[in-house]
């Protein structure tokens, strides 16, 4: 989350006075924006919850009492301080507060200890937590550790503020102090997950996944980025990182998406631009015409896409109706204008000057469908065969211009027929999830992830049959697939068709959707298929190796 961006959902006070846990103030915050799923799924809070709340900046003369003559102390506290000064900034006042972190504090008095996490921290204390990730049972768990580590520092010589100050600042050692605290980086998870890295004002400067964050985070603190220019030209700046734990590859790849367009972090080539993905329309009126737009899709139109490409979506458009005859202007259509250009040139039809009858227009503008939706597959071979015979002409430049603009043609039909293909989907997907003896359960339809269950033991009809009548007999979506949506829908068919026959796909009729429960119970019983090691290579003549018996079904799931 970025301090910059992200809003406070909860806000818990906990007050330390002279070796004794006193004062509390606890309250749930309208944050003004909805809460993102994964801070729902992680925290329990939901829009519900704080709505009629008092917004963060109604709180300030409250929290300044409480914080007066105080020390901010937190796990990671920088993460903490930061939401709370960008919360008075955008109050026009100033916050400056002495600060105490917990984790380096930690890692310079209790430098054994293997991981200096939270969680970690409590269990090896036995500090009881019992309402972890939220703001009131977190700041109890914390000021009881504080409580123990200031025993430990009263052990090693520190009785005075100013030593606990220096101590939590100064780092290990003679090395030059990094950019990102090694604690921070010591707390990151060693499983899967989706981190982001951040400047010195909470910036989102890059956001990743991996099945091991904190070694992938100090992969990149040491410099690598190959391949990656705009992440290597954004680690300089890097002061901070924050990780999100999922539970399957899926929603690390859905996670990840969603916070680039949320971010548009600069150190990220990728999946930036979803505003600008354009989309071809076909503008419905008694002569339509086809034009690339980044409009949200109404109900009139006729829309094919989005496409990723935007440079081929206008050229392309141009090329289709260049070559059937189809209008490019705008002005209706009264015979107060004259002919365009492009009738002298033979590339309209001439509508406007009543040229062409209302049906022979209707008929290439059918036509025009039909090569979109990939019914007709003529007119590439006309292009080419038009390609050809300019270059026989020694008109090289032309030929080359049309070159181009079928490839642009080319893009489109493709990236039409993928998407396509991906719509008429409609299944339930079995797949391991990362958790030993998990499983995810997702239900896809119109090639959108509708639903998703994640459980272990046993599977329960009654809950698959309940989800299966939620999910497909609801009314169907019938409309184009959105900006938002367009980028999880090949993510998701990506993961589909890579992981192949490691996952139990059962497919739904969506007018009968209870059909497919049999199925999907024997699915969600059934093994899943262990991946085969690569072969060998073997030396020219070697003999083939004799074939080894398979180990017990098991499942390493890795990514």
């Amino acid at each position: 989350m970025s301090a910059i961006y992200d809003r406070v959902t909860e806000v818990a006070v906990v007050l330390v006075r002279n070796g004794q846990i006193g004062e509390t103030f606890h309250t749930l915050v309208d944050p003004g924006v909805s809460i993102p799923p994964f801070i729902t799924r992680l925290t329990g809070i939901s829009d519900e919850m704080v709505r009629g709340q008092p917004p963060l900046e109604a709180l300030i003369p409250c929290l300044e009492r409480l914080l007066s003559g105080a020390v901010l102390v937190a796990h990671n506290v920088s993460f903490d301080y930061g939401f709370l000064r960008h919360t008075w900034i955008r109050a026009g006042r100033t916050l400056d507060l002495p600060r105490l972190c917990t984790m380096r504090l930690s890692r310079r008095i209790v430098p054994a200890l293997r991981s200096h996490r939270l969680d970690a921290m409590l269990r090896h204390f036995g500090i009881a937590c019992e309402a972890r990730h939220r703001a009131l049972g977190d700041a109890q768990a914390t000021a009881a550790l504080l409580l123990r580590l200031l025993a430990h520092a009263e052990l090693s010589g520190l009785t005075c503020l100013d030593d606990l100050l220096d101590t939590g600042a100064r780092p290990n050692g003679k090395r030059r102090r990094p950019a990102v605290d090694d604690a921070v980086v010591a707390s990151l998870p060693g499983g899967p997950g989706v981190y982001a890295l951040k400047d010195a004002e909470g910036h989102v400067l890059y956001i990743g996944k991996s099945q091991n964050v904190r070694g992938r985070v100090r992969t990149h603190l040491r410099g690598a980025a190959p391949g990656q220019p705009r992440l290597h030209r954004a680690l300089r700046r890097v002061c901070d990182v924050e990780a999100f734990e999922t539970g399957s590859e899926l929603e690390a790849l859905f996670l990840e998406s969603r916070l680039i367009k949320r971010y548009l972090p600069e150190g990220n080539a990728q999946q930036r631009t979803r505003h600008d993905y354009p989309f071809l329309r076909l503008v419905q009126d008694p002569f339509p015409r086809l034009e690339a737009t980044r409009e949200p899709p109404n109900e009139r139109d006729l829309y094919f896409g989005p496409f990723r490409r935007t440079s081929a979506v206008a050229g392309a458009a141009e090329l289709l109706s260049q070559s059937l005859g189809l209008r490019s202007c705008t002005e209706p259509l009264d015979g107060r204008h004259g002919p365009c250009l492009l009738l002298d040139l033979g590339k309209c039809s001439g509508p406007c000057v009543g040229a062409i009858s209302p049906e022979g227009y209707r008929a290439r503008v059918e036509r025009a469908v039909a090569i979109l939706e990939g019914r007709d597959a003529s007119l590439l071979d006309e292009l080419a065969r038009r390609r050809d015979a300019l270059a026989e002409q020694l008109r090289f430049e032309e030929a080359a211009q049309l070159r181009d603009r079928m490839q642009e043609l080319e893009y489109l039909l493709g990236a039409q027929r993928s998407l396509q293909a991906v719509q008429v989907r409609n299944l339930v997907v079995v797949a391991p999830a990362l958790a030993t003896g998990s499983r995810e359960v997702l239900f896809i339809r119109t090639g959108r992830l509708a639903y998703q269950i994640t459980e272990r033991g046993r599977p329960d009809p009654a809950t698959y049959a309940a989800a299966l009548r939620a999910v497909y007999l609801s009314p169907d979506p019938g409309r184009p697939v959105t900006h938002d949506e367009v980028d999880e829908m090949h993510l998701l068919d990506s993961w589909l068709r890579r992981k192949g026959r490691a996952l139990h796909q059962v497919p739904v009729d969506p007018s009968d959707p209870t059909a497919a429960l049999a199925r999907l119970l024997a699915a969600a019983s059934a093994p899943f298929e262990r991946p085969a090691p690569p072969a060998k290579p073997r030396l020219p003549g070697a003999e083939a190796p004799s074939p080894i018996p398979p180990p017990a079904p098991a499942w390493a799931y890795c990514w």
